[in-house]
């Protein structure tokens, strides 16, 4: 796919993530009586608007997500400005009668929640149609892409587009099943045949030993990454549409399990506090990944939107500000102090916790870019 394929196609699947998830704060809030001020498609400026019921329904020309705005929101900053205008208190309460900050706690955190849960059950859904959906396998040698720096594989002498044909003298259909069996040979001595410009040969290579955790952040016992020799169709795991669901589902909670880990892991890696740590993507990194996901089978893309679609839902219940999970914390707090923290120190808090994320992207981003130009 071309450059400007993959990047309106990076931009369509944030926007529906991006959407889904304030659909969910939007649904909710509407139920509980939030008066909700606009519901917007993009970022502004405005392409085009609509009022309905009481809600600015908008399409803007920034193409990086949506937002949903609720009178509260922000503390009682609106509240604030009606005393200027001159208001009289008994006016502000009444205008401020749908306002989420004047909501019990309990509906203000099911609000916050509802986004979370919107994104984790659209990746339900993906997973299930997945699951029932003909799958793909690699069969034959495995077709080394690349070699990790350092690992038994460089050592070895191994190198990109070789292909591994056998170990030991054995021959796997299935390409999995020889990787299987190399992680079965830790620390001891295995002979690859291997099939170089044409040539076979024999390339003696001694696997690491690695665990589950390992594996999660793609480290392997040899140390490089591959692709089957040829791919075929294989029947879908699901024999029904409610066994499709419970795949589906069970799949997506064992991975909303493992991300915060993986997170957490990846953010160290960032900050150099975790030099194992797997690599995590920015806006590039997966606006590369869409772009080589959709040159592939649709089962791929389905499971690859699944995925984000969890780690959005998962990135946002985190206890950090501005996130969903650090806005319910802030609603906590103001729950044990009984009484609302100050707008200006409120907003102090969203902006600060912004400006970190923002570094974090930007870090990220660069490590992006640097995997590109390697």
């Amino acid at each position: 796919m071309n450059v400007l394929g993959t990047v309106a196609a990076f931009l369509a699947v944030l926007v529906v993530l991006v959407v889904v998830h304030e659909l969910g704060h939007f649904l909710a809030a509407k139920w509980s009586g939030i008066t909700v001020q606009e519901f917007a498609i993009g970022f502004p400026p405005r392409i085009t608007s609509r009022i309905w019921r009481g809600t600015r329904y908008s399409l803007n020309w920034i193409p990086l997500g949506g937002f949903v705005k609720m009178l509260g929101e922000d503390g009682d900053i609106e509240a604030q400005k009606m005393r200027q205008r001159g208001l009289s208190e008994a006016a502000i309460e009444q205008a401020m009668a749908g306002a989420f900050n004047r909501k019990p706690i309990v509906v203000r955190i099911a609000v916050l929640l509802a986004g979370v849960m919107m994104n984790f059950l659209l990746a339900g859904v993906l997973f299930s149609v997945a699951s029932g959906m003909p799958q793909y396998q690699a069969h034959g040698g495995l077709v080394i892409t690349s070699i990790t720096p350092s690992s038994p594989a460089q050592q070895a002498g191994l190198e990109p587009n070789d292909v591994i044909l056998a170990a030991n003298g054995k021959v796997f259909e299935i390409s999995g099943e020889l990787t299987a069996y190399l992680r079965g040979q830790a620390k001891k001595p295995v002979v690859l045949t291997v099939r170089r410009d044409g040539t076979e040969q024999a390339i003696t290579v001694t696997p690491n030993a690695v665990t589950e955790e390992d594996l999660r952040k793609g480290r392997g016992a040899v140390g490089f990454t591959w692709r089957g020799e040829r791919i075929e169709e294989v029947p879908a795991p699901a024999q029904n549409p409610i066994d499709a669901v419970r795949l589906g589902f069970s799949g997506a909670t064992e991975l909303a399990v493992q991300l915060p880990g993986a997170l957490v892991d990846a953010i160290g890696g960032i900050l150099g506090l975790n030099p194992d740590a797997g690599q995590a993507s920015g806006p590039i990194g997966i606006a590369q990944q869409t772009g080589e996901v959709l040159s592939g089978p649709f089962v791929y893309f389905l499971s690859f939107v699944g995925l984000l679609s969890l780690n959005l839902a998962v990135l946002n219940v985190l206890p950090f500000p501005p996130l969903d999970g650090g806005r319910i914390a802030v609603v906590l707090i103001e729950a044990v102090r009984r009484r609302r923290l100050p707008a200006e120190r409120e907003a102090l808090i969203y902006l600060t916790g912004f400006m970190v994320l923002i570094v974090l992207v930007i870090l990220i981003s660069i490590q992006d870019v640097q995997r590109l130009v390697e």
